[in-house]
């Protein structure tokens, strides 16, 4: 049978959900950053960072917030850990536009990187802490994507990220805690990502564990909606 897809160019598909994710997210960025930058959304990042490594004397973590989108992420885990560097990367122009203002705002010191985690312009080994919240999921190729996370996370860094979980349900969100502007936030998040793809927990567990992470946990949070899982690269 004739097929279309049999005479796409190899890797068609994956460039163009990548324009479109760059279009969208571009273009929904002021909402996105109106629904995130409050208080209950804040504390949630925050609550991440305390699952980095502790500093030894001398030295100072230097943590990659991948999809850093309008800046909330990375704000939030100065808040938390202002002891560490943070540097944050988003495929999104208009992400990183609104990410420079709430930068400004907060009194932040943090760099911005506009570039594809599936070519990280990145050395090996060159951080201690890769972070990331909501954001695998959005991807066209993970496979791609953590071989380049891992390759640029340090031996024994650690990998925290949060992504929606499949087991979740969406009635839940009216009883969780926090304002209008969060409960929409999850509400939205549920419908995108069922659209692009949630995770499992032994889905997600064994991802990681393909691309030689260690040490991994998965957990969930956000009343079932999401999954908190940590990892190691090993030493």
């Amino acid at each position: 049978m004739y097929s279309a897809m049999s005479h796409t160019p190899p890797g068609f598909w994956q460039r163009l959900h990548s324009a479109h994710s760059q279009l969208t997210f571009s273009l929904g960025a002021s909402f996105y950053a109106w629904m995130t930058w409050q208080k209950t959304w804040r504390t949630h990042c925050a609550d991440m960072a305390d699952h980095f490594q502790p500093q030894t004397a001398g030295q100072t973590l230097q943590v990659l917030d991948l999809g850093i989108g309008p800046g909330v992420s990375g704000i939030s885990i100065l808040d938390r850990r202002p002891d560490v560097r943070v540097v944050g990367l988003d495929f999104s122009s208009g992400m990183l536009k609104r990410a420079r203002h709430y930068l400004q705002l907060a009194g932040a010191d943090i760099p911005l990187l506009r570039a594809d985690v599936m070519q990280l312009p990145l050395c090996d080994a060159s951080f201690d802490v890769l972070t990331h919240h909501s954001f695998l999921y959005l991807l066209s190729d993970r496979e791609r994507a953590l071989s380049e996370m891992f390759r640029v996370l340090r031996p024994g860094g650690r990998y925290v990220i949060l992504e929606p979980n499949r087991a979740g349900r969406i009635w839940t969100v009216p009883r969780m805690r926090g304002g209008f502007r969060f409960k929409l936030s999850m509400f939205l998040w549920r419908l995108w990502s069922g659209g692009y793809g949630q995770f499992s927990r032994p889905e997600l567990t064994q991802l990681l564990a393909r691309h030689g992470f260690v040490d991994i946990s998965v957990t969930e949070t956000l009343d079932g909606l999401g999954l908190l899982a940590t990892a190691s690269r090993p030493r």
